[in-house]
């Protein structure tokens, strides 16, 4: 490829230091900086001159040049350069254009296809015919044909879109270009084929700009033979992207050229696409004479049929060379080096030649080559330790564990690390700064070639044998490499060491290192015995990667034949020189067979599309146009292909052997109206040329008595059609094929083995290792390769010199033509077998590339047209085609802008097709990145809806939601920006964190977020619904936006429809039920909206497509929030900021984007809000107690972190005074918080008040040990005060007085303690006691006014004058002379002040400064005057210091209040002689609401009359504090049908005490709920996913649907939802169908029908009249399918299909019995049958073979469950209960029970709860082996009556539900 190197300099100016011959010497690789690329690419422009990289030396330039180095500097990128010479384009080619034509469309309908099969067969065999029959005799032939240059850059331009560039050659790099003016610049032909950067046209060359290729699917079958094992599914998938590309370049006129997996790109998705081998088009003329005795000899050898004969004929020579002695070792070893491919000069996959000696004395001291040097350095312990210790992590992990706990020896042969260090002298300071330490330190690399091999475990590199500069340092402070003293120069040395490694010594032994690096002994026994187990060969690493260990052999590799040793004149020890070590040398003859080694170079590869040489001689002497008759039937269009310009001159004449277009049309119309005969075209006479030709010998002999012409065969040959190059291009394909099928046996292939010799392996693989190929490729392979054709008969007048094809392909082949891809493709054809989901999955995933942007609104637009294509993959989808769609979801739902609308409309399709498991494992890390995400506002609110929350607890099973998102849902209730940091700030790691003064601390604050992305606003900045939502309360329009222009209208809904399916109704049916939950009929719409909403067949899509009713619902209700909403304030949210803080960003013009998000911010809040109401609701009292009353008491504390939180909302007025009802800013992001516990109380009742938010409070404000403050604790003080004043309203007057005292000890004066400490700073300053202060103040106002001034006298007394201390202390501090003193001093800063009331104060005195801007005259001024209004006279007796006070309040006053001021209105006596238009006390000197006759009791002042006094005065705190609906100081709890109360209570005061992962089941035979209407036995029950409905069957033939929300006090009797009545037998067995969410009950035959409606989609008829048990098969992937027992077997059924799939008979034996039970694993691998007899059978569901067949016990089995970890849990008529190892002879536990047989049983986590007939609950340990239960309990006659017939666990709720023979079931606890 000098060539190319050589032009590209010359034409295209790049420096050859920045080009690299690739692998296969087909194309050059360039580094080029993107600059050049881009005007390359986009203005049509070829540079003056390539940019030559600045700063990186020449080492730098050639390593970015290597495949396995990704990291290339910024601005530079590498491209991939193919060149053509024109010269070698000269020859002509034969248009085919009636092959364009026959498949230029693809087969709509199978009678299309048939129709076009028929016709090509016909076509093929006139073809046929004419080539046996006429053209030997025919001597002028008349071709339609062209220049193969001209052919070519047209096919470029069609495929490609671009037009050429030409260079002028007058001046070389001019930068304008001239362009190909008759070509219209269009888009590519097909995605799957790489694109072009640029077509390029000079005098003398193509070259075509590619981008560059980083892995291939050599790479891929390669290293990574992980990544499509198991699934043939991905090899067919990258074969129909192939196979696409075929078609479309076919299409287009251009041969693809003989591919190999080289030319195939993949990345980690398995996106694959097709780089054609343009070098095929060269001509091969010049290279007949080279290759002319080696294509020969391999065309003998295909002839011949023995095995690899022709294979690997270079390498075979190249074994027996070297085992002769004839090939050096250095050579024999740089040839399996390049076999391996392994690169010169790439880091990480450099050649490898073994370290022969030490060095340690003179020529050293020879290594054994018997262990690898790994072995050598480490020793055989240590490699033992590494393999055991690896394997039991491997064995630990379930053999999943990450890949370096795969049980290995060694890593690697030669590292990247261990190469730079080899090189560390010639490599620039940078490059090994940046691999091998990041610190310079040259001394502390190996000073000397013995201290490097004895360091490195690593073997050795090709330039310490040949290049003696690795030993000259280009460092100042780096020596020169240290050479052994023996060796007198570096060339001396090189030349010494050559010798040694060719000596005898290593020569004999050489073949066990081959063994080691690429033989045998990599795998297998061998490598463990030989401690050679190599991790990269054991991993099955999955990831793409262009480099590994390759296993060239797996038989052991010949020793090398030495003769005997030479006969010496000396002894060998007294050897003078190193000219005797040559002597010994078993190669003394290199010269000699110099010409047999091919030298190994930089970008030599073991791999190669062909050997160019060969084809090229096919090309140019391949003048035999098989198909020159082909185009039989037709003529040649003009119109067909407009630019070409024929060069045959003039039409065809009449002896041409095609007939016209018209007569061939006429033709065969005749045919098919003569009922299908044979009509020929008028004037046809078959045997006229005979007749002819009998009248010329005639006239010869007769006529001129001469003699008969001698018949002469024509000798001219016909160019080389494009048809022979299309059936090349499918040969090709073939080969490629098989070589991913044997891609372990064909590493030791040449790497520029040509088409013909590749051909030749895989062939004779096929025939001999036919087993090993794939059933449903065998036909493929067949079709494609001929493989069992005979030889004579498949090569017969084959002439490889000649041909462009490797063989003819049979005319009919199985009734069809001769493959192509069109024909493959089709759904029609069986030749390949494409499962059918392929075209739709074809189509995804080219939407997903052709899409894929960073614009929000383009991502929601992808999204979109994906989720509509999807439902068309999945409905057909097998497992396999999951693993090829799921990279790509995955990657929608973690790119930031698709995650929120991936997860919206691709999570429940994906989910339900998964399983809750396998959704569980892919899908839950993305969705938590979602909720995570805190960045990302736009369209955010999606993710908290109640429908879409509904669907995770479906889909992904509601113990996985609870314990992996429930807590990421939550915590948007703080604010957006803040949630990211929930989980560090819950976790109390960010406990003094002070975030800067400008920096915002959540998304309320509109400021703050001028950071985030700028969206204007004409973009889609709002939420353009395509997915049909219609919440009524969240849809807000800017003015300037057309609804229209996002919104993706579907055929409108029925209006009823419509009505039913919007997600917003069903969402306000759910939040009204639980706004009126005291209805009976609240819990049917949750229901309703479980329907709605967890439905997902079709629900789900028909909701995303309720367009139409949304938008009128949207205008009418887009203003402001409907009154289902929770009124969250968020208002205030533009006016966060502090003044002075960053206020004059609001004095600008108004920012759009921040009141969009602002919008957005509260669509946000309320629709969390809503959701959490929905779920409090359905999640019951004690998860929503446990889950999130506990989390939501958590974030609280979070809502005040922060210093900003601590200030002050601004008010309206500037100069307004401190008050107690002012808000601070944390008070606004807690109110959504606050407000979703206080509609939990709503929910159910006052015990969540007392019970668990007042504890909780008091462990907030308990004093924390060390007595300091952190930035937690102080916010949790805030909070704690914030939620004690919302709970003080809601208490009963009762209730209030029975637990103040508790609230004052525990609450109040706790906080009192911290708020004076005179010892105890706040991390935040002043500011955070200012606000506790005031939010103090505020609480026991409210109190006073809710228990009267008699009771505050009794109660409070010691809180106020706690209260009101500090005053006097800070007094009694400037009285004693003490001053504040810095922080940072050394000494003790602690005092102790003497108060005025005799006590002794320890002080703090970097304090004083703190507590004087809190307590100083404007907050007595603020806290006094109310309580002297609310108390009157007794504040005089409980606060001594009231005198002070009143002198603060006083000079406050003065100060702030203006002179001119009526001063009759400012003003008060002090002492309770208050001015009566102020304060109007005198009438209620009995305040509170005990007997009080006062509404609400609010001092109400009219505005209107007194406008100075609201603006400064007295009267502000009050008038604010306690006026208007939210500061209502009494509210009444709503009675609501679910209020706890009863033996409700006390369960779920139990509850709420225990831990949520609670391993053990407690039995407290608490009776809850009762469930009546069954008239016989109850037979099964059975829970929902979501706990919160359950089924149950019974003997009175019906099936009915309970709901599990709590009512009443535990006497209550509750309806069923819902009653089936289909079954014509006693029920026996219901279940749920996971994925479809259906029912499953079986009654004899097997029933599916729908929860929501009692509708039967299926009503499976009874099979098996005889079916005794039933089961779901737990879903894996797909599908669940349902498994009922015939009368010895077992037979599975679809739920989509409705048909049994299988039947198996299990039990051969027939006194087995009937099948009683039937269980499957939670995996879905086995299902396990139990007989009448005893006996259990364990079936494996993938093979129906049965695993293991036991008798397990000796009576009837009653019941048998399947657990994780392999556990079968049977109890039997014999009173044992048995846990059994599936495939373990004995059982791990056996327990029996003395008086009855356990005929019922369920799992909880690790214990089995079970029951008898004489109504005994018992507890058992899977763990354990004492044969006693942990505990019994016997059933009270009260709690439970009738005899126990079946039981089920509630695990979440952990609760039971016992069925009993009477019909009635019962929930206990």
């Amino acid at each position: 490829m000098k060539w190319l190197v050589k032009s590209i300099k010359k034409e295209l100016c790049i420096d050859p230091n920045q080009l690299a011959v690739c692998e296969a010497e087909n194309h050059v690789v360039a580094f080029v900086s993107q600059k050049w690329l881009l005007n390359l690419r986009e203005r049509r422009a070829i540079p003056v001159q390539c940019p030559k990289p600045e700063g990186f030396s020449c080492v730098e330039i050639r390593t970015f040049l290597q495949r396995s180095v990704q990291k290339i500097p910024v601005g530079w990128t590498r491209i991939e350069i193919h060149g053509l010479r024109k010269r070698k384009l000269s020859y002509t080619v034969a248009l085919d254009n009636g092959f364009l034509q026959r498949h230029s469309g693809d087969s709509e309908s199978l009678i299309r296809f048939m129709h076009n099969v028929a016709q090509q067969n016909y076509k093929n065999m006139w073809k046929k015919a004419c080539r046996t029959y006429v053209k030997p005799y025919e001597s002028l032939t008349k071709v339609p044909s062209m220049q193969a240059l001209d052919a070519l850059k047209l096919s470029l331009q069609k495929v490609y879109g671009c037009s050429f560039m030409h260079i002028a050659k007058a001046s070389t790099s001019v930068s304008p270009t001239k362009e190909s003016a008759n070509f219209v610049v269009g888009s590519p032909s097909c995605p799957n084929i790489v694109p072009a950067d640029a077509l390029i046209e000079s005098d003398d060359m193509i070259y075509i700009i590619l981008p560059y290729m980083q892995y291939s699917l050599y790479d891929a079958v390669t290293f990574s033979p992980a990544k499509l094992a198991n699934s043939y599914a991905k090899v067919l998938f990258i074969l129909y992207n192939v196979l696409q590309a075929m078609k479309a370049c076919h299409q287009a006129g251009l041969s693809s050229g003989a591919i190999s997996l080289c030319n195939v790109a993949v990345d980690e998705k398995l996106c694959s696409q097709l780089r054609p081998n343009f070098i095929d088009y060269e001509s091969p003329f010049d290279n007949v004479t080279d290759s002319k005795d080696h294509s020969a000899d391999v065309v003998d050898q295909l002839k011949c049929g023995q095995l690899c004969t022709a294979c690997n004929s270079e390498l075979k020579e190249l074994v027996i060379g070297w085992i002769h002695g004839k090939i050096s070792n250095f050579d024999y070893l740089m040839y399996l080096n390049k076999l391996a491919g392994r690169r010169e000069g790439d880091p990480n996959y450099h050649p490898v030649l073994p370290w022969v000696v030490d060095f340690t004395t003179k020529n050293g001291r020879f290594r054994d080559l018997k262990k690898s040097k790994f072995r050598l350095n480490k020793g055989d312990k240590q490699l033992e330790f590494t393999y055991e210790m690896t394997k039991q992590a491997f064995v630990a992990g379930g053999g999943s564990s990450d890949h370096l706990h795969v049980p290995h020896h060694i890593s690697d042969v030669l590292s990247d690390i261990t190469y730079y260090v080899y090189k560390a002298r010639r490599t620039p300071k940078a490059v090994l700064c940046n691999h091998v330490r990041s610190q310079w330190e040259p001394n502390e690399y190996p000073a000397s070639m013995e201290r490097m091999q004895g360091w490195t475990p690593d073997e050795c590199i090709p330039e310490f044998y040949t290049d003696a500069t690795i030993f000259k340092s280009i460092h100042p402070d780096m020596p020169d490499l240290d050479i052994p003293s023996w060796c007198s120069s570096y060339e001396d040395f090189i030349h010494v060491h050559r010798a040694l490694l060719e000596s005898r010594d290593v020569s004999q032994d050489l073949h066990h290192w081959i063994d080691l690096t690429f033989g045998y002994k990599l795998t297998g026994k061998n490598a463990v015995k030989e401690k050679n187990v190599c991790l990269h060969l054991v991993d099955n690493h999955t990831n793409l990667t262009c480099y590994g260990v390759v296993q060239l052999f797996d038989q052991p590799h010949p020793k090398r034949l030495l003769g005997p040793g030479y006969s010496l004149f000396e002894a060998p020890n007294i050897v003078p020189s190193k000219h005797n070590i040559i002597e010994m040398t078993a190669c003394d003859d290199k010269d000699a067979v110099s010409s047999l080694v091919l030298e190994a170079t930089a970008c030599e590869s073991h791999w190669a599309s062909e050997k160019i040489s060969s084809v090229d001689e096919d090309l140019e002497q391949g003048t035999e146009a098989l198909d020159a008759l082909g185009s039989a039937g037709k003529n040649i269009e003009p119109a067909a292909m407009p630019s070409l310009q024929i060069t045959s001159a003039g039409n065809f004449s009449s002896e041409s052997r095609a007939p016209p277009v018209k007569s061939n049309r006429q033709y065969k119309g005749i045919s098919e109206e003569n009922g299908g005969k044979i009509v020929l075209p008028e004037g046809f006479n078959p045997i006229q040329a005979l007749e002819e030709l009998e009248k010329l010998d005639n006239f010869l002999v007769r006529g001129l008595h001469s003699t008969i012409l001698p018949v002469k065969e024509s000798q001219k040959k016909l160019p080389p059609s494009l048809l022979d190059f299309f059936e090349r291009d499918i040969q090709a394909l073939g080969v490629m094929i098989a070589e991913i099928l044997f891609a372990p046996k064909i590493h030791t292939m040449a790497p520029n083995a040509s088409l013909k010799e590749r051909y030749s392996l895989v062939r004779n693989l096929s025939r001999h290792h036919s087993k090993e190929i794939p059933t449903p490729l065998l036909q493929m392979l067949e079709s494609l390769l001929q493989i069992h054709t005979p030889d004579d008969k498949l090569f017969s007048g084959v002439n490889f010199e000649e041909e462009v094809k490797l063989f003819e392909f049979p005319h009919i082949f199985n009734g069809l033509p001769p493959p192509c891809p069109s024909q493959l493709l089709s759904p029609f054809c069986s030749t390949i077998p494409f499962p059918k989901y392929f075209p739709n999955l074809h189509k995804f995933i080219l939407t997903y590339q052709s899409r894929r942007t960073d614009d929000d609104s383009q991502g929601r637009e992808l999204v979109f047209q994906l989720w509509q294509q999807i439902d068309g993959i999945l409905c057909d989808i097998t497992p396999e085609g999951l693993e090829i769609i799921l990279p790509f979801v995955l990657s929608l739902m973690t790119e930031q802008s698709t995650a929120v609308y991936a997860a919206w409309y691709l999570f429940e399709p994906v989910a339900k097709a998964l399983g809750p498991k396998n959704a569980n494992k892919y899908l839950m890390k993305p969705l938590i990145g979602a909720y995570e995400n805190p960045s990302y506002l736009h369209g955010r609110f999606y993710l908290y809806t109640d429908c879409f929350v509904a669907q995770l607890i479906v889909r992904l099973g509601l113990q996985a939601f609870l314990s992996n998102l429930l807590n990421h849902v939550l915590q948007i209730l703080v604010g957006v920006e803040s949630s990211g940091d929930e989980g560090k700030l819950l976790s109390g790691a960010a406990e003094d964190e002070e975030s800067g003064g400008e920096s915002p601390v959540s998304c309320e604050f509109g400021e703050g977020r001028h950071n985030s992305v700028d969206r204007s606003s004409s973009s889609h900045e709002l939420l353009d619904y395509t997915s049909g939502v219609s919440f009524h309360d969240q849809v807000y329009l800017a003015e300037n936006e057309d609804f229209q222009s996002g919104l993706y209208v579907s055929d409108p809904l029925q209006p009823q429809e419509a009505e039913s399916l919007s997600l917003g109704r069903l969402s306000d049916k759910s939040s009204a039920s639980e706004v009126s939950l005291g209805d009976e009929k609240a819990t049917d719409n949750d229901s309703i909206k479980e329907k709605g909403s967890m439905k997902s067949g079709d629900s789900s899509q028909d909701l995303k497509q309720s367009e139409e009713s949304e938008e009128e619902e949207e205008q009418e209700c887009s203003p402001g929030p409907s009154e289902l909403t929770l009124p969250v304030n968020t208002d205030a949210s533009t006016d966060t900021t502090l003044a002075g803080d960053s206020r004059e960003l609001e004095e600008d013009e108004p920012d759009l984007t921040n009141q969009t998000e602002e919008k957005e911010q509260k669509i946000l809040i309320d629709t969390a809000c809503k959701m959490v109401r929905w779920l409090s609701a359905k999640l019951g009292p004690t998860v929503t107690s446990r889950c999130i009353a506990r989390n939501l008491l958590r974030l609280l504390t979070s809502c005040y972190v922060g210093h900003q939180r601590h200030h002050f909302l601004p008010n309206m007025e500037e100069n307004s005074p401190l008050n107690v009802k002012r808000p601070v800013c944390g008070d606004q992001v807690s109110k959504p918080v606050l407000d979703c516990l206080m509609h939990m109380a709503h929910l159910y009742g006052e015990p969540f008040l007392t019970y668990q938010y007042l504890p909780y409070i008091s462990y907030l404000v308990a004093p924390s040990s060390g007595c300091r403050l952190n930035s937690r604790k102080e916010a949790g003080l805030l909070g704690a005060v914030t939620l004690t004043q919302k709970i003080i309203i809601y208490l009963s007057d009762t209730t209030l007085m029975d637990i103040l005292p508790k609230i004052n000890q525990d609450v109040l004066l706790p906080v009192l303690s911290f708020l004076t400490s005179t010892t105890v700073g706040f991390p935040s300053g002043p500011q955070a006691r200012v606000a506790l202060c005031v939010k103090c103040s505020s609480l026991i106002s409210l109190i006073c006014l809710r228990i009267g001034r008699e009771m505050v006298q009794q109660h409070l007394g010691d809180a106020l004058r706690l209260f009101f201390s500090n005053f006097t202390v800070l007094q009694d501090i400037h009285k004693q002379g003490l001053a504040a003193e810095n922080n940072n001093t050394v000494e003790s800063s602690v005092h102790s002040v003497v108060c005025s009331d005799g006590r002794t104060l320890p002080v703090d005195l970097t304090l004083i400064d703190e507590l004087e801007k809190v307590f100083n005259a404007e907050m007595a001024y603020a806290t006094f005057v109310p309580f002297s209004c609310l108390i009157g006279d007794v504040i005089a007796q409980l606060v001594p210091n009231h005198d002070l006070l009143w002198r603060l309040t006083m000079v406050y006053q003065e100060a702030v209040i203006p002179k001119d001021t009526d001063s009759r209105a400012q003003s008060f006596e002090y002492g309770g002689r208050m001015s009566a238009p102020a304060y109007s006390l005198e009438e209620d000197t009995h305040s509170g609401t005990f007997g009080s006759v006062m509404v609400g009791n609010r001092i109400q002042v009219p505005k209107d009359t007194q406008p100075t006094t609201l603006r400064s005065s007295c009267h502000s705190p009050i008038v604010e504090n306690f006026q208007g609906d939210e500061n209502t100081f009494k509210q009444d709890l709503q009675r609501s049908a679910h209020g706890l109360c009863g033996n409700w209570l006390a369960y779920w005061q139990y509850e709420i005490g225990v831990s949520q992962q609670e391993p053990h089941f407690y039995f407290h035979q608490i009776k809850l709920q009762s469930f009546v209407g069954h008239s016989g036995a109850i037979k099964c029950v059975k829970p929902l996913s979501g706990e919160d409905f359950f089924l149950s069957g019974s003997k009175d033939k019906t099936v009915r649907l309970w709901p599990l929300y709590n009512y009443g006090d535990g006497t209550r009797e509750l309806d069923p939802r819902l009653t089936y009545t289909e079954h014509k037998k006693t029920v026996f067995y219901v279940g749920q169908l996971e994925s479809v969410q259906q029912i499953v009950s079986c009654d004899g035959g097997v029933c599916i029908w729908d929860q929501y409606t009692d509708h039967n989609p299926t009503t499976t008829p009874a099979v098996h009249p005889w079916v005794t048990a039933s089961c779901c098969l737990r879903q894996m992937w797909i599908w669940p399918l349902i498994w009922f027992s015939g009368k010895w077997g077992l037979v599975t059924a679809d739920d989509i299909l409705h048909l049994s799939k299988h039947e198996f008979k299990l039990a051969s034996n027939v006194n087995a019995g009937l099948i009683r039970y039937l269980a499957v694993s939670p995996n879905g691998r086995s299902v396990v049958a139990g007989y009448s007899s005893g006996f259990i059978i364990l079936l494996d569901t993938r093979t129906g073979l049965v695993l293991r067949g036991w008798p397990a016990h000796e009576g009837d089995i009653l019941q048998m469950k399947a657990a994780d970890g392999n556990l079968i849990v049977s109890s039997s008529s014999d009173h044992s209960l048995s846990v059994w190892k599936e495939l373990e002879q004995k059982p791990l536990h056996q327990f029996k029970s003395n008086s009855d047989p356990i005929h019922a049983l369920d799992l909880y986590g690790s214990e089995i709860i079970t029951g008898t007939v004489a109504n005994k609950i018992g507890i058992y340990s899977l763990l354990d082996s004492s044969a006693q239960p942990n505990s019994t309990t016997k059933l009270s006659s009260e709690n439970f009556k009738g005899t126990l017939t079946n039981l089920a666990v509630l695990p979440t709720k952990r609760l039971l539900l016992l069925g009993s023979d009477n019909g009635v079931i019962r929930l206990l606890a």
